[in-house]
């Protein structure tokens, strides 16, 4: 089942994958654990002062997700006790879920909606909604259709870089340059207008990329730190899970 991305009727997604298939996609894997745990649970408790998910939820986030980067060593070498920001995913998966209305604050907890109901198990569904609010979360410029027409930030366009240009490693460099207008990022720091463009692309790019497990990132010696270091390629589920309608006039294929 191909269903059509808001972020472009030309982008079409599988809905259809199962849980082998979207195995390498931490967003989906762990996003389906958490909803999972809502359900079982008849809702998650939320603090009474800024209404994130109970500490409780928190740690067993932190030891039943598998996150590449926030494993519980990671996550309590810096904290001592876990809150909901501390743990990114989870903090962004809160944010996606009530965006997407998978779940709904009603007396103190975080419930599944009708909608979240219907999306358990359905690994594919799951995907193909958080395929869009990632990108739709990370877009620094709000989906203003005038920064895609100045060529500054479109989706579309990178993801057709990603398609036929990461087959193979390719420097985030050369994946930045390819992606946005290099020349338009500030000068201002010790590092340029290159390296703030890779920063910016690594964030609202890059990292939700991952996160969908679309590409996979090779840290290179200085670690993730390291921006010049890191190379990309697209993994398998890729090809498999995003597809290009043909914008001839007429034509339904896709490729």
């Amino acid at each position: 089942m191909m269903l059509p991305s808001k972020l472009g009727s030309y982008i079409l997604l599988t809905a259809g994958l199962s849980l082998s298939d979207l195995e390498v996609s931490p967003l989906c894997v762990n996003g389906m654990k958490l909803l999972t745990y809502a359900h079982d649970l008849g809702g998650i408790p939320l603090t009474q002062s800024m209404a994130n998910f109970n500490r409780r939820c928190v740690e067993w986030a932190a030891q039943e997700f598998r996150w590449p980067g926030y494993e519980p060593d990671d996550l309590y070498a810096v904290n001592k006790v876990l809150n909901e920001p501390d743990f990114p995913p989870l903090f962004g998966l809160h944010s996606m879920f009530l965006n997407t209305r998978l779940i709904r604050h009603f007396k103190g907890k975080a419930v599944l909606t009708k909608a979240g109901r219907a999306v358990l198990g359905q690994h594919g569904r799951l995907q193909a909604q958080l395929f869009d609010r990632a990108f739709f979360d990370s877009d620094p410029y709000g989906g203003d259709p005038r920064v895609i027409e100045a060529g500054l930030w479109d989706v579309g366009h990178i993801l057709t870089v990603v398609s036929n240009r990461l087959g193979d490693w390719v420097s985030l460099a050369d994946f930045t340059e390819c992606s946005v207008p290099v020349d338009i990022f500030p000068t201002t720091g010790p590092l340029g207008a290159k390296h703030n463009a890779m920063l910016f692309v690594s964030i609202n790019a890059v990292r939700p990329l991952s996160w969908l497990g679309l590409i996979e990132v090779e840290k290179g010696e200085g670690g993730l730190g390291n921006l010049g270091g890191r190379h990309l390629r697209k993994t398998v589920l890729f090809d498999k899970f995003v597809r290009f309608a043909s914008l001839q006039t007429g034509s339904d294929s896709v490729h």
